[in-house]
């Protein structure tokens, strides 16, 4: 049984811009009739933009 290592994330690998672009529009366009529900929206924003810049 051989193990192996995990790989570290490979920085040089990354989305195109306009693909996060239309993720964070996708996320935003979305109609939030609550705060809870506006913050959970931009949450998962900034998740899509770090996730980016990671």
């Amino acid at each position: 049984m051989s193990v192996t290592a995990p790989k570290p994330h490979d920085p040089r690998v990354g989305a195109e811009p306009e693909t996060i672009a239309a993720q964070v529009n996708d996320i935003l366009s979305q109609p939030a009739q609550t705060l809870q529900e506006e913050a959970q929206l931009l949450e998962q924003a900034y998740n899509v933009l770090n996730d980016a810049l990671s």
